[in-house]
């Protein structure tokens, strides 16, 4: 039962985050007279405060390993996982920080890049994140943890899709051409012909 809690859980907050980020949510709250910078700011609070009873709820669950860690599982999930951080801290610098927490405003020239990580993979900071998510799984491979990246990768490859289609959206044909060049998620190490 605690298991079905957790992913009912997850559910709720990826619709709570998705509802948040959707096109009609912000018309609305930025007729209302909000400046985008100052909903990028609640927006990232609220995820961020949203998160911590999940994180709590699926850290108490007496749980079972789905198999028992050893040395070389918990060396390779910290390799891992630190590999995660460090994609994501790279793929970070191909943004401008300030205005992605909300903390600044975005400038027009910062809405589409191909920098950095970018040149390599179109969603750098989700390569990061999953790399991350496997690591831990690795490292705790508990029951619970093995739901929690799974509902946690998922969401980001579903998120990935609606994200594109707005991309393309508001880029056309260059963002179309930069997606058929670069691949997702995995960078290629031969050369696309």
């Amino acid at each position: 039962m605690d298991y079905l809690w957790l992913v009912l859980l997850w559910i709720i907050y990826f619709t709570l985050h998705s509802v948040m980020a959707s096109t009609q949510i912000k018309k609305y709250i930025f007729s209302l007279g909000l400046k985008d910078q100052y909903y990028r700011m609640i927006y990232n609070i609220f995820a961020f405060l949203s998160l911590i009873p999940v994180i709590i709820i699926s850290s108490t669950i007496n749980s079972e390993f789905v198999f028992y860690p050893n040395s070389f599982t918990k060396i390779t999930g910290m390799i891992l996982a630190g590999w995660g951080v460090v994609i994501a801290r790279m793929a970070l610098k191909s943004y401008d920080l300030k205005a992605f927490l909300g903390l600044g405003n975005l400038s027009p020239e910062n809405d589409f890049k191909t920098d950095g990580l970018l040149k390599s993979v179109r969603h750098p900071l989700y390569t990061g994140s999953i790399l991350l998510i496997i690591g831990y799984f690795i490292y705790n491979p508990k029951f619970s943890s093995l739901i929690s990246s799974c509902m946690l990768i998922i969401y980001f490859l579903i998120g990935i899709q609606f994200e594109e289609k707005k991309l393309i959206k508001t880029f056309g044909k260059k963002y179309i051409n930069y997606k058929m060049k670069t691949p997702m998620l995995i960078p290629r190490f031969w050369k696309k012909k």
